[in-house]
């Protein structure tokens, strides 16, 4: 008695190309979606208020109040988000003085970063945060 035994069918071998192929169009994709922002730090000067009261020759400081929208009102004059130019004329104009900015509680980080940044480019020297509310 012959008993038949076929042989079993022989598997082909996995092909890497396939996957090749997926893992470099996930990597274009990746590539692609990601941000490139260009970082930077913003240097903040963080020192206690000084005790002394012999402070008669310095000028007082300079008030900035932040809304949620990202006006700036100076001495009741409001500036516009964008709007540079009279802005930096005020900061020219008042060189020693140091300003303070205070923040609308809505204010969101971004926000509140970019004003300092803002107001430093523009020229103000002693720029801080008021954090006491």
């Amino acid at each position: 008695m012959q008993l038949n035994i076929q042989a079993g069918k022989r598997r082909k071998p996995l092909s890497l190309t396939p996957l090749i192929d997926v893992v470099f169009i996930l990597l274009l994709f990746f590539m692609l979606t990601s941000s490139f922002i260009k970082w930077h730090n913003l240097e903040l000067a963080v020192s206690a208020p000084s005790q002394s009261t012999s402070q008669s020759n310095e000028s007082p400081p300079l008030l900035v109040k932040l809304n949620a929208e990202g006006k700036l009102s100076v001495s009741g004059q409001t500036f516009a988000a964008h709007d540079d130019a009279p802005l930096q004329q005020l900061l020219v104009d008042n060189t020693d003085a140091r300003v303070i900015l205070f923040t609308a509680d809505e204010a969101n980080i971004q926000l509140i970063v970019s004003t300092l940044d803002r107001l430093k480019r523009l020229g103000a020297e002693g720029v801080s945060l008021n954090t006491d509310r």
